[in-house]
């Protein structure tokens, strides 16, 4: 098993090259150079982004016309409703202008579109492509995998929820109750089969994913020089379960509980996540209770990111803004998930000095919070944070319907906010150090990252593995990305120097 991970390594070529002790002047950079800097450099993993979220409009429109799917062209949405004429014609048949209005109407490229604010516009997007057939979760997977691998990027956390619906009925079978321990009584007969349909739905999609990618065996690394299947097979993904914060809350409690058996029993699944949009009279009216979910979880040891601070004046009142993250944190987040809302927090200084101590990040998804919130630049709060020393991680959100990536992100953490090369260096660290993956990390100081693991302190440069440096990174699934990553870097360094 040790000589298989280190031909993973050797075939994702991560030899032959020391680390750069020099640094790259960002700012000095055309616009130009600078997104082909990004695309090429390792970005360690996005770990806040929502799988159907992913794909951009034209791969939705072009499932649709492979699955026989309509579309209705006064909604501008996919439908299961197929009989053309009048309003509906079959996606495979739009004319070039009917064409370009779905992929308005399932992003945000087009400010104002149809009358909507970038925030309408982005959450009801997810409506108008729902009808897209279920077993294309696949497709989104393989799509996204080979997207992160082309920007040289290995990691990946991605949000979604398996039996979502079948979870949530149970929620409702047992109705709700403030004592979760008698919740979690009432639920325990149904979460075997759930667990078990939940497991194969995972097993099912990543099958087919590899097949698509034309992925080797498992127990052979991906060849992606030699072309024995695609560069996004050596993509490492966990799962986050996405647990919807707007249904009623047994329901919630249903899709929550079954991912705590998921995580527990399927190393694939990683931590807890709450989603859906956080202004919603919903979503504030059960805040609390949701986090008083989260707590119970978290204090059991299961690892949660959560959503939180998503807000501003133009979409929350100033007393539903003032404890969302730190709220959050005091129900064990130990991520999260845009934080826009922190500068209106009570003791908003305190709540910083809080996470910075104690490491919990913040993923920033610089386009999403512009469009959703038209909060950027100087306003957002990225750059408080990262002068605090909390963790900070570039992430997408949403890429498909922003029409971004996670190259355009790190870029776009230099021109908006000033981010340096070693800030963009310390995210894509952060992006795996503080990843839900098992095992310790190889840095003694994560989110500083001074002080290498003593088993590799000397074998992050070029050669061989010690038996010291293999034994562990075995050991530990977080510090085989992590040193991957650090081979990445330096190969990326090295190469873009040499080319100046």
């Amino acid at each position: 098993m040790k000589r298989l991970m280190l031909a993973a390594l050797a075939a994702l070529g991560l030899c032959g090259h020391a680390a750069a002790q020099d640094r790259f002047d960002l700012q000095a950079m055309s616009r130009a150079e600078l997104t082909a800097f990004t695309r090429a450099m390792p970005k360690g993993g996005d770990i806040h982004i929502h799988l159907s979220g992913a794909p951009y409009p034209e791969t939705y429109l072009q499932w649709a016309a492979e699955d026989g799917l309509c579309v209705d062209l006064v909604q501008l949405a996919l439908t299961d409703t197929c009989t053309p004429g009048g309003d509906l014609v079959l996606a495979s048949a739009l004319t070039p202008d009917q064409r370009a209005a779905m992929m308005d109407s399932l992003s945000t490229r087009r400010p104002g579109f149809a009358g909507r604010t970038g925030h309408d516009q982005f959450f009801t997007a997810f409506d108008r492509f729902g009808w897209t057939r279920e077993y294309r979760r696949a497709d989104m997977l393989a799509d996204l995998m080979q997207t992160l691998a082309m920007q040289n990027t290995f990691y990946l956390e991605v949000m979604w929820m398996p039996q979502s619906g079948a979870s949530r009925r149970a929620g409702t079978a047992v109705g709700w109750n403030e004592d979760f321990a008698a919740m979690d009584a009432a639920l325990a007969p149904s979460l075997p089969d759930l667990l078990a349909a939940a497991i194969a739905e995972t097993d099912a999609m990543e099958a087919r994913a590899r097949e698509l990618l034309r992925c080797p065996p498992e127990d052979r690394p991906a060849d992606i020089i030699g072309g024995h299947g695609l560069a996004g097979c050596s993509v490492t993904v966990r799962y986050l379960v996405q647990a919807n914060r707007l249904v009623p809350p047994e329901q919630t409690y249903g899709q929550l509980a079954l991912g705590a058996a998921l995580i527990a029993a399927d190393p694939r699944w990683v931590g807890l996540q709450l989603v859906a949009p956080e202004d919603h009279p919903n979503a504030l009216a059960n805040y609390d209770t949701h986090m008083a979910m989260f707590d119970w979880f978290t204090r059991r040891g299961v690892p949660a990111s959560l959503h939180a601070g998503e807000l501003t004046l133009a979409y929350a009142t100033p007393l539903e803004m003032d404890d969302h993250v730190s709220g959050a944190v005091r129900a064990g987040a130990r991520r999260i998930g845009h934080g826009i809302a922190i500068p209106h927090e009570v003791d908003a200084q305190g709540l910083v000095a809080r996470m910075a101590e104690e490491l919990i990040a913040v993923e920033v998804n610089l386009t999403s919070n512009d469009v959703i919130l038209e909060v950027e630049g100087d306003d957002h709060p990225v750059i408080w944070l990262r002068q605090a020393g909390v963790p900070v991680v570039y992430t997408t959100d949403d890429p498909g319907i922003s029409r971004i990536d996670l190259s355009h992100e790190y870029a776009r953490a230099v021109t908006d906010t000033g981010a340096t090369y070693a800030d963009l260096v310390t995210s894509a660290r952060n992006a795996i150090a503080f990843s839900f993956l098992p095992g310790e990390n190889l840095w003694l100081d994560p989110g500083r990252y001074r002080s290498p693991h003593a088993a590799c302190a000397a074998d992050l440069g070029d050669g061989a593995l010690s038996d010291r440096c293999e034994d562990f990174l075995q050991d530990s699934a977080r510090a085989r990305e992590q040193f991957r990553y650090e081979r990445l870097l330096a190969e990326f360094e090295a190469d873009w120097r040499g080319r100046d």
